[in-house]
């Protein structure tokens, strides 16, 4: 009997694997075939995203980079074990995707509403405030039907960027707070699970206390030099 259980266990353990491996490598396959056009669409959206900050004379850093392949397998495999399933790559919305920070939220707010006018595009807006201190605004971007009717845009049909819109306090707390906490690159979490809980209580206090003030005042004393 237990025998019988063993193999019982082994064929739907080998059966999950197959189907995995199935369901990766067809996603995987497209990505790999793919990946020149997005790298190309981010170049072309991370230039155009940079004009509108310089044109408007922003204080701000940038940053972009095309998914690698390694991490697109990571994130599918992560979301398939939380029951999340993709279809093709058109449904991953963060294949590129880009980091633009400014001094101030008042700027950051400013920056939004502008990209929703100058670019020509489609836009999925999501704000991301989250007890462990970080805030940003998540905006899903594709060209819109004005530039893709043009011929240098048309092969990005479809294509779509993530931008993470912060401010600089809340960028500098969310870059701690995701390897102390997030990634746990001490091992704390299965090490010492007290330990673990602690630092995260408190990383969350001292977000609610300082980086929200912090950000407040820095408001403050850009509207004075303004």
């Amino acid at each position: 009997m237990n025998n019988f259980i063993e193999k019982l266990i082994l064929y739907f353990q080998k059966t999950r694997n197959e189907d995995n491996s199935e369901y990766l490598s067809k996603i995987i396959n497209d990505y790999k075939q793919k990946r020149p056009i997005y790298e190309e669409f981010r170049i072309v959206v991370h230039n155009a995203i940079e004009s509108i900050l310089k044109n408007s004379g922003y204080k701000y850093q940038i940053s972009s980079r095309t998914k690698t392949i390694e991490r697109l397998e990571g994130k599918i495999i992560r979301k398939k074990n939380e029951d999340k399933y993709y279809n093709s790559i058109n449904d991953i919305e963060d294949l590129v995707g880009l980091r633009v920070i400014f001094y101030t939220e008042k700027d950051k707010n400013a920056f939004i509403d502008e990209i929703k006018r100058e670019l020509s595009v489609s836009i999925k807006i999501e704000d991301k405030n989250k007890s462990n201190g970080y805030n940003a605004v998540h905006l899903i971007m594709c060209f819109g039907d004005k530039r893709l009717k043009l011929s240098e845009y048309k092969h990005f049909k479809g294509l779509k960027s993530e931008i993470q819109i912060t401010s600089i306090f809340h960028h500098a707390w969310a870059e701690i707070e995701h390897d102390l906490v997030y990634k746990d690159i001490y091992g704390l979490k299965q090490n010492d699970p007290e330990k673990y809980i602690l630092i995260k209580d408190k990383m969350n206090h001292l977000s609610e206390k300082y980086i929200k003030t912090v950000t407040s005042e820095m408001e403050e004393i850009m509207d004075l030099i303004k």
